[in-house]
């Protein structure tokens, strides 16, 4: 005998006032499909979140390959895959850059990668939908490129979470095919589902759950013997083809049928089993595979791990690469995203520069001159809100479990975010500044300070994101993220030295607007493009960025691991 390939022993999980584990034991054979059935809200998707290291347990232990899921969670990582109730892939990215991102975060060498992906494509009929936005497939080809994902680092122990949730019959029966090969080539595979259809099935053996509570645990034969018979009835369009399929039954069935009218009735303990058998009996055939290729054989999707492989860079920085490369994509992708930063800006420049600038007096100064930098800041502030809509996308979309289960860096997800709306500050701060050229703004100094004054801007808006990461993780709802952004924004761009002179403002709003950070920082690149007295500006500005650094990359770090 061998050691269990999961140990699971008084595993207990409280949400609040909600007992969602209640002291769980389980010990799941290695090489074998284990079912996890029950009712939604029964304790399934917990345990695999416990076991995939998502969640941390109030009590109890548990052990994937011996390694526990609490002291040893990096490593149990290196070992498990995940595909979770929903298709927790990027909509903006295509198939293939979906499995592309996940083979650089689980550190395959490319070539390698490639090769993988290339036969995960083919095995799930996705080659020809391979290089479009996922946001264009169907439901089920979402959830096969989502299984798919989850197969790119041949993990030996694999979780599946209700896996055939929205696939028609063929697909599903692919998935249990694939499922089946991989068993075959040493994998453990857990699955969860509420249909005993499925577990009877794919597993040797189902643990019910019920409240958080390991009801039953039995092969699915003793299982369904203490459920007792299940009535099989096939309705069929009319009493003569009612006939037909009675004698094909008859004839292919070691049960007995019975026809009454235009229905065909069996009753029997292998209801499940059954029900499958007879679909393809009253079929004639099986369809052939779709897609050409002849899909992947057991050799192709084996589960050994990957070789080491020298890094040329470290983990952490491949990580956030990578996450910043998807976070780049998107922004190309979805164009509203680009407008959204730069319409606004542009409307702002417009009226205050034609329409309120004419009432607006700055002594010594042109207006449009001291205009623009306090466009360049405002611009960095508002763009910083993507931040927040982004990850509270990915909070809701469950991307964010999908990350917390791989091998990567733990603090890649929020730095790649971050430092891909840095690019994309970039692109709209020099954008603004083409705009404000063809409105008559002047550089009164070099293009090295010019140059300072847009990198001191863009430093701001890149701790601004940090900020914005906050609200996107505690929300965790795009909607919501974006609401409630503006309540933070709007006292620091409107009550701000921005677009008007602090002496401008009533008195008792004057000692705010003249120290917040957006007034300093606006200031600091106005002095720096002006030819004024800039230092003490800067410092300020300076001072400001590494205050909001310091504050809010540990408040948004620790609200990413508690986050999903």
């Amino acid at each position: 005998m061998t050691d269990p390939a999961i140990r699971v022993e008084g595993l207990t999980k409280r949400f609040d006032t909600v007992t969602a584990l209640d002291g769980i034991d389980l010990e799941i054979p290695a090489r074998t499909v284990f079912g996890l059935l029950g009712p939604n809200g029964a304790g399934k998707t917990t345990t695999i979140r416990v076991l995939s290291t998502i969640l941390k347990p109030d009590a109890g232990r548990a052990e994937v390959l011996g390694r526990d899921v609490v002291r040893q969670a990096k490593e149990v990582r290196t070992q498990i895959g995940l595909a979770g109730q929903s298709a927790t892939v990027d909509p903006n990215l295509t198939g293939r850059e979906n499995l592309r991102l996940i083979g650089r975060l689980v550190h395959l060498p490319r070539r390698e990668a490639a090769r993988r992906i290339d036969a995960l494509l083919d095995r799930f009929q996705l080659v020809a939908a391979a290089d479009r936005p996922v946001r264009t497939y169907s439901g089920g080809m979402r959830r096969r490129i989502d299984l798919a994902a989850a197969l790119v680092n041949r993990p030996p122990v694999l979780f599946l979470d209700e896996p055939t949730t929205g696939l028609d019959p063929y697909s599903r029966n692919e998935v249990w095919a694939m499922i089946g090969e991989l068993v075959d080539d040493g994998t453990t595979v857990v699955l969860t589902t509420q249909y005993l259809e499925e577990a009877d099935r794919l597993a040797s053996r189902v643990a019910v759950i019920d409240e958080g509570r390991v009801i039953a645990n039995d092969p699915p034969a003793q299982l369904k013997a203490r459920l007792g018979s299940t009535v099989i009835e096939i309705g069929l369009a009319d009493e003569p083809t009612a006939k037909r399929a009675h004698d094909v039954l008859a004839s292919t069935s070691t049960l007995s049928p019975e026809l009454e009218n235009s229905t065909v009735r069996l009753t029997t303990h292998e209801g499940a089993r059954l029900l499958v058998d007879a679909l393809r009996a009253l079929d004639g055939n099986r369809p052939p595979r779709r897609g050409g290729g002849g899909g992947m054989s057991t050799g192709q999707i084996a589960t050994t791990a990957p070789p080491a492989r020298r890094r040329l860079m470290p983990i952490v920085v491949s990580d956030t690469l990578a996450i910043a490369w998807r976070g780049v994509i998107t922004y190309r992708r979805v164009p509203q995203l680009l407008v959204f930063s730069t319409i606004q800006p542009v409307v702002f420049v417009v009226l205050f520069r034609y329409v309120f600038g004419g009432a607006i007096h700055v002594p010594g100064v042109d207006y449009v001159d001291y205009l623009m930098p306090g466009i360049f800041v405002q611009t960095a502030v508002f763009g910083a809100i993507a931040t927040a809509i982004g990850l509270a996308t990915d909070v809701q979309s469950g991307l964010l479990e999908r990350f917390r289960s791989l091998p990567m860096a733990r603090s890649a997800v929020l730095t790649g975010r971050t430092i891909a709306d840095l690019f994309r500050n970039v692109f709209v701060v020099i954008l603004m500044a083409g705009v404000g050229f063809l409105v008559g703004w002047t550089v009164h100094t070099n293009a090295a300070k010019l140059v300072a004054a847009l990198l001191l801007v863009l430093l701001f808006g890149y701790s601004m994101s940090w900020v914005f990461a906050t609200v996107g993780l505690v929300l965790g709802n795009p909607e919501s993220a974006q609401a409630a952004a503006f309540p933070v924004m709007a006292p620091l761009v409107f009550a701000s030295s921005a677009f008007v002179p602090v002496e401008t403002m009533p008195g008792w709003l004057q000692p705010f607007a003249e120290h917040q950070p957006v007034s300093v920082t606006a200031s600091a690149a106005r002095a720096l493009t002006l030819g004024t007295p800039a230092t003490s500006y800067v410092l300020q500005s300076l001072a400001w960025v590494a205050g909001i650094l310091l504050v809010f990359v540990p408040i948004a770090v620790r609200r990413y691991r508690r986050a999903v």
